[in-house]
């Protein structure tokens, strides 16, 4: 695709902003307006139908919803969606207020689907007119099942759930209903949330949440069952269980999106090779973790897809190449981070686009041998009215002059005692008595408020409370221990043995260690950093000391940090039990 027939694809663009930041304030604006206008009309006792359940607006609720909820994920979707909302708004409410604010929604959201329409026609037009070439795409492996569709499983399972449920809370009402007589009630005062008092003629009270607001000593009437105290029911404003309509509605209409997503995603895998016409295009990695295409000359964005190998082992170095882009990911070295990123750089350049080049296209692309299909559909770049979103790729590695030297490490030639704790960075002084006001302190707050019968947060105690023994406990066990014959790791719940037979190289990354074995590589943070020289020396010359052969296994075994998380959990669970069966 050329410069400038790039450019023009790229003006044909809907501007993002408009779905996913002025859509969902249109909507936010209806919804209120709609609320302040509905708040003008009162339960009825004569027409008690008003307030009580409505299938068909639990229905359109799905519609509703779906016209904003889906704004980010599937703006097509939800643009439709609310247009097809506004027809039922203007059949169904007699609130002009309403009408007006969510005429004008609807008026946006067609307008912007009838562009989103023609734009898409135009992107594929213009593709159709671009020079391409033929190419032999091979046979995409099995799909297999997807979390897509075992999440749109998931969600069917949620949607049945929730219809049985209503049906269930549906019969119990039936039977109060039947039992029921009517009285009148007295409000006697509002409690906690604006929740009602009632008083009852035979002098009992009871708490109730309505809709509509009452003055104090208001008569209300309402139906109570004599063979169960605890049932009231204004007369004005019956039980309505019909929002698990929405619920499982809404739960299947994503179970559908989701499953036609797997099924686009299989449509554009064919499980046989075929001839194709490919667009010259140019990809690069993006930190996105997926590639920025560009026309072929490079100039203009066209957008983004994330992309998966067919290759298993080339998709393997992607994902570690992608990871290493996360400047975030410190747990990934520099020295290991070079390295993938200029392993990256095999992974752009010139490429064949082989599908539909347009917004939710699934495009298969060709870059030499490799051979890469989309897990996500295309999009196009992020706008805002001041802003265009750039691609946050690699530029390559850096030059080898621009580096800074890397130390050769010099075994020690003075050893220090056996076995030999490292130096290690300064602990606050207040790190174990933090750890032992957490073991004491946390085990009695939550039997406290398990007497006071909140379990909710005694149960938050124990669980949260773990968390944060095992952020102490790491600050307070950490060790870097060397003996004659291993390099002894106590971090986090394991502690390392590393034989110094399996130690291939010690080198100095910064301010910490890289030790390598055979077939991994431990990165020792922590170590004091005006020491991290002298301790890469006593481990290089323990290193080069051990003998040859022996035990090259790297194993691990339970550190104090686990031991003390267990029992801490044991614990917090029998003082919850003793309190709960005492």
């Amino acid at each position: 695709m050329t410069r400038e027939m790039a450019a023009r694809w790229a003006g044909s663009v809907v501007p993002s902003w408009l779905y996913r930041w002025l859509l969902p304030v249109g909507w936010a604006v209806a919804i209120v307006v709609s609320m302040v206008a509905g708040d003008e009309v009162r339960c009825s006792v004569e027409d008690p139908a008003y307030c009580g359940p409505d299938r068909t607006f639990s229905l359109v609720m799905i519609v509703c919803l779906a016209s904003v909820a889906l704004l980010w994920w599937q703006p097509m979707v939800a643009v439709a969606a609310g247009v097809l909302f506004v027809a039922f708004e203007l059949r169904f409410d007699d609130l002009a207020e309403a009408k007006l604010a969510w005429t004008i929604y609807g008026a946006l959201c067609a307008a912007l689907l009838c562009w989103m329409l023609t734009a898409s026609q135009k992107q594929r037009s213009l593709v159709r007119r671009a020079q391409r070439r033929q190419v032999q795409v091979p046979a995409a492996a099995p799909v297999g099942v997807t979390a897509r569709l075992l999440v749109a499983g998931a969600l069917v399972l949620v949607g049945v759930a929730a219809l049985l449920l209503m049906r269930w809370q549906d019969g119990q009402e039936a039977e109060h209903l039947q039992r029921a007589v009517e009285q009148t009630a007295v409000v006697k005062a509002y409690g906690e949330e604006d929740d009602v008092i009632l008083e009852l003629p035979d002098g009992r009270t009871h708490t109730v949440t309505m809709y509509d607001d009452y003055e104090i000593g208001a008569q209300i009437p309402v139906l109570v069952d004599p063979a169960d105290g605890d049932w009231v029911r204004p007369v004005a404003e019956p039980a309505d269980y019909t929002h698990w309509i929405t619920v499982a509605g809404g739960a299947w209409v994503l179970a559908g999106l989701f499953a036609l997503r797997d099924a686009r995603l299989r449509r554009s895998r064919p499980r046989r090779a075929w001839l194709a016409q490919g667009l010259p295009v140019r990809i690069e990695p993006d930190a996105s973790s997926g590639f920025a295409v560009y026309s072929a000359d490079g100039a203009v964005l066209l957008g983004f897809v994330q992309l998966e190998a067919d290759d298993d082992d080339t998709d393997l170095e992607l994902l570690e190449a992608f990871d290493a882009l996360d400047e975030e990911n410190e747990a990934i070295p520099p020295k290991y981070r070079r390295e993938l990123l200029a392993r990256l750089q095999q992974y752009r350049g010139e490429a064949l686009l082989v599908g539909d080049l347009a917004e939710r296209a699934w495009p298969t692309v060709l870059l030499g041998e490799h051979v890469f299909r989309a897990t996500r559909p295309f999009r196009t770049p992020r706008q805002l009215p001041w802003w265009r979103e750039s691609t946050d790729g690699v530029d390559g590695p850096p030059n080898a002059q621009d580096l800074p030297p890397e130390p050769e490490i010099e075994p020690a030639a003075d050893l220090p005692v056996l076995p030999w704790e490292a130096p290690l960075e300064p602990r606050y002084w207040w790190a174990r008595p933090a750890l032992a006001a957490l073991l004491v302190g946390l085990p009695v707050a939550a039997a406290v408020f398990a007497t006071w019968d909140d379990w909710i947060v005694a149960i938050g105690i124990v669980a949260f409370g773990t968390e944060l023994v095992h952020l102490a406990s790491v600050q307070v066990f950490f060790r870097v221990t060397a003996t004659a014959t291993q390099l002894q790791v106590r971090n986090g719940w394991f502690e390392q043995l590393l034989p110094w037979t399996s130690v291939t190289a010690v080198e100095v990354d910064e301010n910490w260690l890289n030790v390598d074995t055979d077939d991994e590589l431990h990165v020792l943070r922590g170590v004091a950093t005006d020491q991290v020289e002298r301790v890469a020396s006593v481990f290089e010359a323990l290193r080069l000391r051990a003998a040859a052969t022996g035990e090259k296994k790297v194993r691990r075994r339970p550190a104090p940090a686990l031991w003390l998380e267990i029992g801490f959990l044991v614990v917090g669970a029998l003082i919850l039990a003793v309190v709960r069966f005492a």
